[in-house]
């Protein structure tokens, strides 16, 4: 493990992004009761970032003086100097704020749409909301492009293969966008129960699309097959958590899954578990693998407060096989 730092709050961490921002990698949570925070791992520091009510002015709220946000996750991204956030929640619809003056810039109106996940990919936003089950791309303005509708919508996922970025939303199938001309060119449904979790990474000559479903299996189709046949049979994750992640370690990628108890790793080629990392005093609560101040590495939060940055060699080093 790289580093370690508990999030000075009494809230624990319930989401997070990382972002590239003013030259070093800046770190955003959301803590359990909507507060949004920053950490720097390059100077240790926390800040805390208040952001105003996103509905403050709207006239249906003006009998409920006292609302706040009730935000649930959060995408941030950094553009033109700014570090903006884009946020919302099960019981809020989505809304971007520059946490750098805690300004409002824009809002999604009030209709219930309510946020099921929100992701940065090039430069924009995009958003999963509930009900209408629209994922939308949105720039930093405001303005939105519907991609696609996606019933039982409930995730979104972007990876980056092969010089292309994907855009990827989970319902009751996992859908794939290319971010550059935002037309669908995938679709797959798994056996059984809804795809609670869902990205991508480059296996040999193909681009594989992982989901994890809400019975705890995960899934591999190949992109731009004719066939919406697994590549091999689902392999029984996890029962507890909703987190997916790939890495890759000499060559091979691996998906990362977590649970109450365990990072676990498995072959992205043939679902074969490549090891586990014992995390029961930790909890994972959130995951993102990324590139922090230039290392390879996976962000974790877990149920003890505490934020974990992983070299991902490492964490596969130290990992063991089998349950």
């Amino acid at each position: 493990m790289l580093m370690s730092t508990r999030i000075p709050s009494e809230f624990l961490i319930s989401d997070l992004s990382v972002v590239h921002h003013e030259g070093s990698s800046l770190i955003v949570c959301l803590d359990k009761w909507g507060g949004v925070w920053t950490w720097s791992p390059s100077t240790g520091e926390w800040l805390t970032r208040p952001i105003p009510y996103a509905h403050a002015d709207d006239p249906i709220m003006a009998e409920y003086p006292d609302a706040e946000n009730t935000i649930d996750m959060v995408a941030a991204l950094s553009l033109d100097g700014r570090l903006l956030l884009a946020a919302g929640g099960d019981e809020q619809e989505p809304a971007l704020w520059d946490l750098g003056t805690g300004e409002l810039l824009w809002r999604a109106r009030l209709n219930g749409a309510y946020l099921a996940d929100v992701i940065a990919v090039d430069g924009a936003f995009v958003t999963a909301q509930q009900y209408s089950e629209e994922v939308r791309l949105r720039s930093p303005d405001g303005a939105g492009t519907v991609l696609g509708e996606v019933g039982q919508l409930s995730c979104l996922g972007a990876a980056r293969v092969g010089g292309r970025s994907l855009i990827l939303a989970g319902g009751s199938g996992a859908e794939v966008w290319d971010a550059a001309t935002l037309s669908e060119i995938g679709s797959f449904y798994p056996y059984d129960g809804r795809v609670w979790a869902v990205t991508a990474c480059a296996l040999a000559d193909r681009t594989a699309v992982l989901a994890l479903t809400e019975k705890g299996d995960l899934y591999a189709w190949a992109l731009g097959s004719d066939r919406d046949e697994p590549l091999y049979e689902l392999v029984a994750a996890t029962q507890e958590s909703d987190t997916l992640a790939v890495t890759t370690v000499g060559g091979e990628p691996l998906v990362l899954t977590a649970d109450q108890d365990s990072l676990r790793l498995w072959s992205a080629a043939d679902g074969a578990e490549a090891g586990h990392v014992d995390t029961r005093e930790h909890g994972v609560t959130a995951m993102e693998s990324t590139v922090v101040d230039g290392c390879r590495a996976l962000v974790t939060s877990g149920s003890d407060g505490v934020l974990r940055i992983w070299d991902e060699s490492d964490l596969v080093r130290q990992s063991s096989r089998g349950s």
